[in-house]
């Protein structure tokens, strides 16, 4: 890792710390992928607002830093094929786009 991306990962330990969850009730890097996120805040020509949760904690997280979102998080897509939430779409290739966790193809641009 990265210094940028231990900072970011520290902080946002101390800050799910200070809302009462202990570090050992999770692992961060299966919650997010750290590395992602840094390089996502690092190369945002403007101010970005990543929101994420963690443990049912809400966190908002800027290239200033980590803070308890009031706003509670979204509730996720549901896959089209298989009805599961979608946490994520990749897509490798600009004709395949894969939603996660389930491994269904989608189609279209976004999911509603």
């Amino acid at each position: 890792m990265t210094t940028s991306t231990n900072s970011l990962v520290l902080e946002i330990v101390r800050t799910l710390e200070k809302e009462g969850i202990p570090r050992e009730s999770y692992q961060l890097g299966r919650e997010i992928d750290p590395e992602a996120l840094a390089r996502l805040l690092e190369s945002a020509d403007s101010a970005i607002e990543v929101r994420l949760e963690v443990q049912g904690v809400s966190l908002a997280v800027t290239n200033r830093g980590v803070r308890v979102s009031d706003d509670p998080p979204s509730s996720p897509p549901e896959c089209p094929r298989c009805g599961r939430p979608v946490t994520t779409v990749i897509q490798l290739v600009p004709t395949h786009r894969t939603a996660y966790p389930c491994g269904c193809p989608v189609e279209g641009e976004s999911l509603e």
